[in-house]
């Protein structure tokens, strides 16, 4: 695959994927439980935009929920495990930030985020 190739599809992937994120966050707007909303924007914001690294030796991304499910489906049970695992630590790593910013409202005394 050239470059260029490559740069215009990972283009028009975040592109729409911005998109569908923006789609889901109206949505979920009208959520009444704060934590339950931002949590699932969350998840949602993960599962778009975590890449992994397709090839040995070279640095080629994908999206990691792509990888995982077609690795799946193909047997290659490590390389969809490992996806899982980049989404699972993203998601952790998104949740925590996400408590992080809470308790410091509260410190700090700024009014709630909705």
């Amino acid at each position: 695959m050239e470059i260029s190739s490559y740069l215009t599809a990972w283009g028009i992937y975040l592109f729409s994927a911005i998109g569908l994120v923006f789609v889901f966050w109206r949505m979920t707007r009208n959520l009444k439980l704060r934590r339950t909303r931002r949590s699932l924007r969350s998840l949602v914001a993960v599962i778009l935009f975590t890449p992994i690294n397709i090839t040995t030796g070279s640095l080629w991304l994908a999206p990691a929920y792509l990888v995982g499910s077609y690795d799946w489906v193909l047997g290659k049970t490590e390389k969809a495990l490992e996806a899982g695992l980049y989404i699972s630590v993203a998601y952790v790593l998104m949740m925590f930030i996400i408590m992080l910013e809470s308790v410091l409202r509260r410190i700090f005394g700024m009014g709630r985020a909705h």
